[in-house]
């Protein structure tokens, strides 16, 4: 007797397009998730007027590439040394509501920038205190935001549900870099900050909305020093966690292309700001693609060769990105960075808070913020090395250096990443 369909062991490729489409509908629709997704839609929109606002506002005041890189340098290092301390505080507390204070703190920021804009009294120091307060803000909201979508919608629903929400965030890339270039030429940098702060406020406030505080159970009380202690312990003693961790730590260098983006668009090519919108706009479709294909066929397992893998492809994205021998070039590179670098966000969301237990996934998952925030550091080095031997040359150095390092890693270290 042949089989039927439901017990076919090699479904097609359409049965499993509709089996995971199926499947991602449900996710949305269980209760809260969708409001939820809302909120976190209108925060990536706001969060990239921001960034993208914050970056032209630099422009604005100075030549010297490396103040744009210094500027995102001191942001991501105040990520990089909170992350930890705040990934304990996200095992501690309820996420949802650390969540609604890092939003309305993030609105603060955004007023005052605007105020200070408006006063004519905005200088660079402004923008590095802004960016340390940002910073720790953003270290608190990135474990938070992320673990909390699992306590909405459960583990077994995990893949599907950040998925989903990394579509969220590639509409909000998309939208967010059209809006911001459409704010800061039609009505300049003060409106511009003012209406993302009005966002920021309405994403937290509609958290208000969800019942589920996303508190994991503690059987007893401990010190915020003994339980860092003991979530970097969990991580060393656990090589394949450790390998995928160095993946990560390669942002250092691909985090060239966040300061250098806007230096390609003013100098490079002596565009404006809409085209430095443009350029961001294609980079949001590369992550909505990704984000779309990983919702109807989310990973399942070999998650720490899938990590290398796809930061392997993000730093070859940025090698290319060196070349630039036309506008046109260096859309279709910035799409192509899209999809390598969300798809390696999402599976290592879900790789490792899968891979621990729950009580472990804010600590853990902190050390993947704090890693790319290294990004942020190698954007200030690429900022001088771009001051002294040229954009293209910096932004160069900084793609093959990950390749070659990921392409060993992928190469040597094979076997103990497939056991994540």
């Amino acid at each position: 007797m042949s089989p039927n369909s439901n017990d076919d062991p090699n479904p097609s490729e359409t049965e499993v397009s509709a089996s995971g489409t199926a499947q991602a509908i449900a996710t949305f629709r269980l209760p809260h998730y969708g409001m939820l997704w809302s909120s976190n839609l209108i925060q990536f929109i706001c969060f990239h007027v921001l960034f993208l606002a914050m970056q032209w506002l630099v422009t604005s005041l100075t030549d010297l590439r490396i103040a744009v890189g210094f500027l995102a340098f001191v942001q991501g290092g105040t990520i990089a040394l909170a992350s930890p301390f705040a990934g304990v505080i996200v095992d501690r507390h309820p996420k949802r509501n650390l969540m609604i204070f890092g939003r309305l703190g993030v609105a603060v920021v955004a007023i005052s920038m605007g105020l200070l804009s408006y006063g004519g009294l905005i200088e660079y120091w402004h923008l590095l205190v802004m960016a340390i307060v940002g910073g720790t803000l953003a270290a608190l909201l990135g474990p938070a935001a992320q673990t909390y979508v699992v306590d909405v919608v459960g583990r077994k629903r995990t893949d599907h549900a950040i998925s989903l929400n990394a579509i969220g965030g590639s509409v909000g890339t998309i939208g967010g870099a059209a809006l911001a270039g459409l704010l800061i030429k039609e009505l300049g940098v003060v409106s511009t900050y003012f209406a993302a702060a009005a966002g920021v406020v309405l994403a937290g406030l509609l958290l208000l909305t969800i019942p589920i505080p996303g508190h994991a159970e503690r059987k007893e009380r401990t010190s915020l020093r003994s339980d860092l202690v003991e979530g970097l312990a969990y991580v060393r003693a656990r090589p394949h966690l450790l390998l995928a961790l160095a993946a990560c730590a390669m942002a250092l260098f691909n985090g060239a292309i966040s300061p250098m983006r806007v230096i390609y668009a003013r100098h490079v090519f002596g565009a404006g700001a809409d085209a430095f919108g443009m350029m961001s706009v294609f980079h949001g479709g590369g992550t909505m693609l990704a984000a779309l294909f990983l919702t109807l066929r989310p990973p399942s397992r070999n998650f720490g060769v899938l990590i290398t893998g796809t930061m392997l492809l993000y730093a070859l994205g940025v090698l290319m990105y060196s070349f630039a021998f036309s506008f046109e070039y260096i859309l279709a590179v910035e799409f192509w960075l899209g999809i390598s670098g969300q798809a390696w966000h999402i599976c290592a969301l879900i790789g490792f808070q899968l891979a621990v237990p729950e009580e472990m996934r804010g600590r853990v998952l902190s050390m993947v913020f704090t890693l790319a925030q290294l990004g942020f550091v190698g954007g200030f080095i690429v900022g001088g090395l771009a001051d002294q031997l040229g954009d293209q040359v910096a932004v160069g150095v900084f793609g093959a250096i990950p390749t070659i390092l990921l392409s060993c890693m992928l190469v040597f270290g094979w076997k103990s990443l497939r056991k994540m």
